[in-house]
């Protein structure tokens, strides 16, 4: 008789074992756990060649989080922090962040930290936590595959130099398509929204956006939610 598979198994079904396995164990989910699941998800000989993939990258798959300070100083005590953590590599560089705030667009510099590392997204959290002088701050890291409906989403521009980045990303956050949005000196922009925006991003600007589905700290995402307002008008 088939063992009926658990609730976690079921949603497994149909996914690719390695990129379900990564996320999960990118996530904070122990082994242990993952193990369980991949044999009734996936089968055994298929999860057995997997878990020795695992076993020889050390358990754990690299992941980049990325975060925000609002001064030099203060973004190299948290990139201290990143470097604590397992096999890392943290770069930072200056930013201009737009956000919608007390009714109208706001700007502040900002240097964003990204920490590449094998701890996972919990371990990570917590040191960066630690460092951090934000009471709210943006702790996220792009997961390896994601469901189309996937609630949070980054995104990327290539504008042709940092004045078009800033146009945009002032248009973007004052129709509250989006709840903040990065540009750099190269013209490079990020932006954070959900879902039910993701559309308007690239109608609002005509530019081609490239879209990574993105996990991050509870309290953030939350605020993403409040923020991400325009499919709601």
């Amino acid at each position: 008789m088939r063992r009926c598979p658990s609730r976690a198994a079921r949603a497994l079904e149909g996914r690719t074992s390695s990129a379900v396995t990564w996320q999960l164990l990118a996530a904070g989910t122990s082994r242990g756990f993952v193990q369980g699941i991949g044999y009734t998800a996936i089968g055994s000989r298929r999860w057995a060649s997997l878990a020795a993939v695992v076993g020889r990258a050390g358990g754990m798959p690299q992941i980049t989080v990325l975060t925000t300070e609002d001064s030099a100083d203060k973004a190299a005590k948290v990139a201290d922090a990143g470097r604590s953590l397992g096999s890392a590599e943290v770069s930072t560089d200056e930013v201009q962040s737009y956000y919608w705030w007390e009714g109208k667009v706001n700007f502040d510099p900002e240097w964003r930290i990204a920490v590449n590392t094998s701890a996972s997204f919990l371990d990570a959290k917590v040191a960066l936590l630690k460092a951090h002088s934000y009471d709210l701050p943006m702790l996220i890291y792009d997961l390896e595959s994601a469901a189309d409906d996937h609630k949070y989403w980054k995104g990327s521009i290539q504008l042709v130099d940092q004045a078009a980045a800033v146009e945009v990303a002032k248009k973007l956050v004052e129709r509250r398509v989006v709840a903040c949005a990065q540009a750099t000196s190269s013209g490079a922009l990020a932006v954070k929204t959900v879902a039910a925006c993701k559309s308007m991003v690239g109608d609002s600007t005509g530019e081609a956006v490239k879209w990574s589905p993105i996990g991050g700290n509870e309290e953030y995402l939350s605020w993403l939610e409040n923020e991400c307002v325009a499919a709601r008008a």
